[in-house]
């Protein structure tokens, strides 16, 4: 048995997808050729019992026929192919199994043209889809044949107790390899890093893949004590175990599509109310309104840039958007303060980010965010504030919005100083690179800045207009934002531009 996944469309992400890779196709056609190669060699070593290798290419095909698709927003389809690829390689030799599955990926046309439920738009050709499972299913099996091989499993003589250590690596390897070859193209599609892609979709399915490919072992007693009866006597409960299970899953999708819609809008709603808090922090000041907003646009741009997981690129963009949450606590007068503060002022300001984090701490479900809200302020070099933590100590999120939110105050008017060029921002960020800023941090930063262009940085302190559109959210959306009536005369010559 194994848990796989084919080539077409794949899912939707959360965040923007950058879209395929330029070396997506030089990739798959690699694989394409080195099935082809191994095929070659395979067919010239043709078994004597040709008729049996036969029966269990018909055997393949069936199984992998009868696969099941798990969950719509999966990769994953249960199949027992595999199992009649390592029978082969225990029964025929090791390179039979590379034959069969062989099979099995021409058929994977069938399947994942006629059997997916996702939309047709955005796959690739059935023929390059149809080469590329081949040629991944055939290396795989290759490589698990010259496995079991080369630790002394014996071809032809099954019911030999010491095949029981090849078989094991065997299943192992042709798992591993399989998945290995299908993470990587997956990457190269949607930009996503192999460990999320391992995380979001494989990871619960491997150790039972390769548990299912020794049961090609029983299947290889089966046949070498009973030929095609044992064969039949093997296959056909499970192929029937297999039929049941796709009923139950085509039944059970419908509720388990409502359930994800039901969290996918319950997450969106308490992102919404995030925003809305974070838009209430800010309208309270005409020179801090829009700072949440656009610290959290490059908090999102840094964890792409660093190719975080969606999850914590999620969880790096909602701490943003509330970092400034204790300053509810401080005093209007040094909040509002047109000019620099006091060392007793001061004092009282760098309190806000215990206060938010205890804030937040009370709300159910966004206890994640308490580290990355109460350490946005602490420094590379330990001088910061609250807890003074120094390097690696600080949490990697919160680093990230420690630069995120500098920037911001840069980049914007604030009543002791306008705004400042574009030059002076990128040198100031590198002079503290090692003090101020985690370096790795700040040489992400430097490439994303080359990448997104000067229109990426906003002047986020100016008065706008009612329901200003705020755009360049990646992981959020667009969003209206409200100025207080109040202050709408606080106009000036500061407002002329947002972008830099």
């Amino acid at each position: 048995m194994e848990v796989k996944a084919t080539v077409e469309k794949l899912p939707g992400l959360t965040r923007p997808n950058p879209g395929p890779s330029p070396l997506l196709t030089v990739y798959t056609t690699m694989v394409s050729v080195m099935g082809f190669l191994i095929l070659v060699v395979a067919i010239v070593s043709l078994p004597e019992d040709c008729m049996g290798l036969v029966i269990f290419a018909a055997l393949a095909a069936i199984a992998e026929l009868a696969n099941v698709e798990l969950l719509s927003g999966s990769r994953s389809r249960v199949s027992v192919s595999s199992v009649v690829g390592i029978a082969s390689i225990m029964v025929f030799g090791p390179l039979a199994g590379a034959l069969i599955h062989m099979v099995s990926g021409i058929t994977t046309i069938v399947t994942t043209t006629l059997g997916s439920q996702r939309p047709k738009a955005g796959r690739v050709s059935m023929l390059r889809r149809g080469a590329f499972n081949t040629g991944m299913y055939v290396t795989a099996t290759a490589v698990a044949g010259l496995v079991y091989s080369g630790l002394g499993g014996k071809s032809g003589l099954v019911n030999d107790f010491s095949n029981f250590a090849p078989l094991l690596a065997a299943a192992t390897v042709d798992v591993l390899v399989n998945l290995l070859i299908l993470i990587e193209v997956i990457a190269l599609q949607t930009g996503k890093s192999p460990a999320e892609i391992w995380k979001e979709n494989f990871q619960w399915a491997a150790p039972i893949a390769i548990v299912g490919n020794c049961f090609g072992g029983v299947l290889a007693l089966a046949y070498e004590m009973f030929t095609y009866l044992g064969l039949a006597v093997f296959m056909l409960p499970i192929l029937a175990v297999s039929y049941s299970f796709r009923i139950y899953v085509a039944n059970s999708k419908v509720y388990v599509d409502k359930l994800e819609q039901m969290n996918k809008d319950l997450d969106e709603a308490n992102l919404g109310l995030l925003e809305t808090l974070g838009a209430v922090i800010d309208a309270d000041d005409v020179y801090t309104f829009g700072h949440s907003t656009q610290v959290a646009v490059y908090a999102a741009g840094l964890a792409a840039k660093l190719g975080l997981p969606t999850e914590e690129q999620t969880r790096i963009v909602k701490a943003a958007l509330v970092h400034d949450l204790g300053k509810v606590a401080i005093m209007d007068n040094i909040i509002r303060k047109k000019g620099q503060l006091t060392d007793e002022e001061y004092t009282l300001m760098k309190r806000h980010p215990a206060i938010g984090a205890q804030i937040i701490s009370r709300m159910k479900g966004l206890q994640d965010l308490v580290t990355l809200v109460r350490h946005h302020h602490e420094r590379w070099d330990g001088r910061g504030y609250p807890d003074g933590l120094a390097g690696e100590e600080i949490p990697l999120g919160a680093r990230i919005l420690a630069l995120a939110d500098a920037l911001d105050a840069i980049f914007s008017d604030l009543p002791y100083r306008p705004t400042r060029s574009y030059k002076e921002v990128m040198s100031e960020i590198a002079q503290c690179s090692g003090s101020q800023f985690d370096p790795m941090i700040v040489e992400k930063f430097f490439r994303m800045a080359e990448e997104k262009g000067r229109g990426f940085f906003k002047n986020s302190a100016v008065v706008v207009d009612h329901a200003m559109k705020i755009e360049g959210l990646p992981l959020l959306g667009r969003m209206d934002r409200y100025l207080k009536k109040s202050m709408l005369p606080e106009r000036d010559s500061r407002t002329k531009s947002n972008s830099l």
